[in-house]
């Protein structure tokens, strides 16, 4: 199908990811509800409870505009395309980093695991973080 002068960039592929139903509550939004599983965990760590704050505040400041400005089609595209990027790479980091903790073996390789998967969820809050970060220069 030809697209007219302008929307080629409706073409280009975007991120598919189905919300899993632990991030479907209790909050509207997806970001809101996975800082508050990752907040809800007891040893966490002050730095990553410092970068969930920033992730949660830097993806609110994303929805701050102006009186009367509001996100044309592509705009919106871009930001929801971003969003879910971020959002599943943090989620999945997540994951693996609760898993890490409940794993079994011994202690030292239990250890081992949970700080590089603490590693690997500092690694993709801070990206998340950068691209919100980045966003609002190309979408405002």
């Amino acid at each position: 199908m030809s697209r007219p002068d302008g929307w080629e960039w409706l073409d280009e592929p975007r991120e598919q990811w189905t919300v899993p139903d632990s991030l479907r509550g209790p909050a509207a939004s997806t970001q809101s509800n996975l800082a508050i599983a990752m907040l809800s965990c007891d040893f966490l760590g002050h730095e990553i409870v410092a970068l969930v704050g920033r992730f949660i505040a830097e993806h609110s400041l994303l929805y701050l505009r102006p009186p009367g400005k509001g996100l044309g089609f592509r705009e919106q595209a871009l930001l929801a395309d971003v969003l879910t990027r971020h959002t599943r790479r943090t989620f999945e980091a997540w994951e693996r980093f609760k898993s890490s903790a409940e794993g079994d073996g011994p202690d030292e390789e239990i250890r081992r695991d949970i700080e590089a998967s603490r590693e690997i969820l500092k690694k993709e809050l801070n990206s998340a973080i950068s691209a919100f970060e980045e966003l609002p220069a190309s979408v405002i």
